[in-house]
Parts: structure tokens; C-alpha cells; sequence
């Protein structure tokens, strides 16, 4: 049988003491951190679900405003022009993009927005130089008579891939982006004739 002396009883106290201290700290910590690296996450979620959810609504305004009228007239182009600002958006955030955890969904969406970059890139180039009568750069039209119809259908394919992402977006931040849609339909939708 093991006899303590009431000093050594004191010590053992103190020394079970700091070290439940110190494990309740580092449990603490641990568990503060995993918070905090989810929030992270959760913002990075809001931020991308927020840009793809502005650019698959302009896309499938600027794809309506193809349909109508000149297929490449100024409302059409500053469709495009407002997709290019959002992708301005990313890639001031990009480093934001690290917060996401799902490897496969950052590079998803890394290599998405890259080729709507660069197609919305390649798209301009191919406007101004018709604007400047200059013939259009080597490549060739890939969907039709008109040079801009490759790099518009391009996009189109990129935009059918966003909504499959918006969701992944939407698991992760436990929200929803389709306040674009609704504030569109409300403004932009049906309207009753003026009496």
C-alpha cells in the first residue's frame, strides 16, 4: 500500500492539476481551431457560391440577349462584359479559394473560372479587332459563319458545368444562391400590361 506524506499529497495535486490544465487548453484549442478552419470555409463557400451564381445568371441573360435581335449587339456584349467583371472578383479572392477543403472542388472550379477567363478573353480580342476592321485572330469560328460564335458557345458549355458546383457551394455553406434568380425574376420577370 502506497503511503503519502500530506506534502507529497499537495504536490501530486498540483502537478494532476496542471496537467488536466494543459489538456483542457490543447483540447480547447483544438477544438477553437476546427471552428474557426470551418468558418474559413463556410465564408470561402458564400464568396464562390456568390460568383457562380452572378455569372451563371449573366451568362443565361447574355445566352437570352444572343437570341434576340443582333446576336452580338450591345446588350448581348455588356452581358459578357459583366460576366468578365465577376471573374475580375475571383481572381482578387483566388488565395480564398485554399479555405475550401474539397480538393476536387477547388480544382474544379479553379480550371472553370480560368476558362471562362480566357474565353471571355479570347471573345473580346475577337470584338475589338472587328471593331478596328481587322480580321479576327487565327483559330477559325468554331460554331458557326460569325468568329464570336466559337468562343460564345465555349462559354455556354462552361456555363452548363456552374450549377453542378453552385450545389457543392450550397452543401458547404449550408445556404442556397438562388437569390439572384428570385431578384430577376421579380424585376425582370412578367410584368401586367400598363393601364
Amino acid at each position: 500500500m502506497l503511503h503519502l506524506d500530506p506534502n507529497d499529497e499537495t504536490l501530486l495535486g498540483v502537478i494532476i492539476g496542471a496537467l488536466l490544465a494543459s489538456l483542457g487548453g490543447l483540447a480547447s484549442g483544438r477544438y477553437e481551431q476546427h471552428l474557426r478552419r470551418r468558418e474559413r470555409e463556410q465564408n470561402a463557400a458564400q464568396l464562390f457560391g456568390e460568383i457562380l451564381a452572378a455569372l451563371n445568371l449573366i451568362l443565361r441573360l447574355a445566352k437570352d440577349a444572343r437570341g434576340r435581335g443582333e446576336p452580338y449587339g450591345a446588350i448581348t456584349l455588356r452581358f459578357l462584359k459583366a460576366a468578365e467583371r465577376e471573374t475580375q472578383i475571383y481572381e482578387r479572392n483566388r488565395e480564398t479559394l485554399f479555405d475550401v477543403r474539397d480538393a476536387p472542388l477547388r480544382a474544379r472550379t479553379h480550371l472553370s473560372l480560368l476558362q471562362i477567363i480566357l474565353t471571355l478573353d479570347a471573345f473580346f480580342e475577337i470584338v475589338d479587332a472587328l471593331a478596328a476592321g481587322k480580321p479576327p485572330p487565327p483559330g477559325g469560328p468554331l460554331g458557326g459563319d460569325d468568329p464570336r460564335d466559337g468562343p460564345f458557345v465555349f462559354l455556354m458549355e462552361l456555363h452548363a458545368l456552374i450549377p453542378a458546383q453552385l450545389a457543392a457551394y450550397e452543401a458547404i455553406a449550408r445556404q442556397t444562391f438562388d437569390a439572384h434568380d428570385a431578384a430577376v425574376q421579380t424585376t425582370l420577370g412578367p410584368r401586367t400590361p400598363a393601364a
